[in-house]
């Protein structure tokens, strides 16, 4: 036998899950610990049809605990529909109201950049361009719009002649942040709130793209963030917490971008825009969250979460008032 020969190498392919129907959609869950007591089986079948759907709704279960005893084979423990269907309506609304805040913020940031424009010496073309040699791909980005945008006409007119008043109508959200902190190192304004801009960012692509926000409350989380030190100042003012647990409790992605959008749109946004914002997620927090505050008694990684928020919540509201 050679003595080269060496044994081939078999590798094991995971089988693919399968295609479920709604009906199967169930049976799983309740394999998987999952009961339909507050909500019947024939419930979950309709919310599953018409409101939501699997792969979605069962993110949610990340939440909550399993049980350690080999027999119980991963089951959830005190894992129920309802648990699953409220956490992923409170999401929903969530996600629209970040939304709502994140288009206000952007358009105040553009206003409030625009008129610092017009107050340094800035000619508003040569800050474009080197946005250009920072990103070489941007302009031809934008001039792709020409037939796929509603702005095609700024394109058409203004093509080699762009300066920082017209191209804001055509930049992304994140472009519109590159520029946004080039003219602030450019001139001398003081603006302390660029560094949260990227979470921000962040924050707002989950809530356009539809991603789960609150369906993993606890370690591991789904990536790691860095607090600044301005948000954390920021929060331990407003926070009973030790600064200890404030960092602890920041280190949640979804915590950390969400009170950094808190902290820019309360300093950002003038009247009655900000009010009327804040009002939103103060109701959100106040009457929709802890509505079926009963399902989630046994849960105290939610309960601490929603409780930090909450107080920064209403201590940013009560001072806007």
């Amino acid at each position: 036998m050679d003595k080269f020969w060496t044994a081939p190498i078999i590798e094991t392919i995971k089988p693919l899950p399968p295609k479920l129907s709604i009906p199967q959609q169930i049976e799983n869950m309740k394999k998987k610990g999952i009961s339909f007591s507050i909500i019947t089986e024939a419930d979950a079948r309709r919310f599953l049809s018409e409101h939501n759907y699997y792969y979605k709704l069962k993110a949610y279960a990340h939440n909550f605990d399993k049980y350690k005893d080999p027999a119980k084979n991963g089951q959830y423990i005190n894992l129920d529909f309802a648990h699953l269907k409220d956490l992923s309506t409170i999401d929903a609304r969530l996600r629209k109201i970040i939304l709502t805040m994140c288009i206000d913020l952007e358009h105040f940031l553009k206003v409030k950049m625009l008129n610092h424009c017009c107050m340094v010496d800035e000619d508003g073309y040569e800050i474009i361009q080197e946005l250009f040699r920072m990103k070489p791909s941007l302009e031809e980005e934008i001039k792709e719009k020409t037939n796929t945008s509603t702005c095609h006409g700024i394109v058409e007119k203004c093509d080699g002649q762009w300066a920082i008043w017209n191209i804001v109508e055509l930049l992304s959200f994140g472009p519109f942040i590159e520029l946004y902190i080039l003219f602030y190192s450019r001139n001398s304004f003081q603006d302390t709130g660029v560094e949260l801009l990227y979470s921000v960012r962040m924050l707002r692509n989950a809530a356009a793209h539809n991603n789960c926000l609150i369906n993993q409350m606890r370690a591991p989380f789904s990536r790691s963030v860095s607090p600044t030190y301005e948000l954390r100042n920021r929060i331990n003012k407003l926070s009973s917490l030790s600064p200890e647990k404030v960092k602890e409790r920041l280190q949640h992605p979804t915590i950390h971008d969400f009170l950094a959008l808190l902290i820019l749109y309360d300093s950002i946004v003038p009247e009655p825009t900000r009010t009327k914002g804040l009002s939103e997620i103060k109701v959100l927090f106040d009457e929709r969250m802890p509505q079926n505050k009963d399902y989630y008694r046994k849960q105290q990684g939610l309960i601490s979460s929603y409780s930090f928020v909450k107080e920064i919540v209403d201590k940013i509201t009560a001072i806007s008032d």
